[in-house]
């Protein structure tokens, strides 16, 4: 289980020379123009080419390990992070924080610390969080 995921995509970017020249270890890759799902080779293309690096496996219900992971992957990583600012291509560089809904609170909120958001403006990544119904 990944709940913290950098997802970094375009129409125009090239990113088996992202990877390449940052040598980042994505743990998707996909190219514009391929089938979204392999298992429907005829069904709907990929708009944009991308990748998907893991930055935590804490739980959904662990945001607080999440954003501690988060923190630590940019610090180590930042040489390699630091491409997004420079690649031509890059619509999008998004931390999306994966996080369980919980139905018994009635105002949901979550705090990022100006660290994490000072080191994802620097490399120029964009913060979400995903919300996921609890399953049974």
């Amino acid at each position: 289980m990944m709940s913290c995921i950098l997802r970094i995509s375009g129409e125009d970017f090239d990113v088996d020379d992202f990877i390449f020249q940052s040598k980042v270890s994505p743990f998707t890759i996909y190219h514009k123009g391929s089938p979204k799902f392999k298992t429907k080779p005829d069904g709907k293309k990929n708009k944009n080419s991308g990748c998907h690096i893991k930055v935590s496996d804490a739980e959904f219900t662990e945001f607080n390990k999440q954003v501690a992971d988060a923190i630590k992957y940019l610090q180590e990583h930042w040489e390699e992070l630091h491409h997004i600012n420079i690649t031509q291509g890059i619509d999008y560089a998004t931390l999306d924080f994966g996080v369980r809904y919980d139905p018994d609170k009635f105002v949901q909120s979550k705090y990022f610390p100006k660290e994490l958001v000072k080191l994802s403006s620097e490399l120029g990544i964009d913060i979400e969080i995903s919300i996921y119904q609890p399953s049974e």
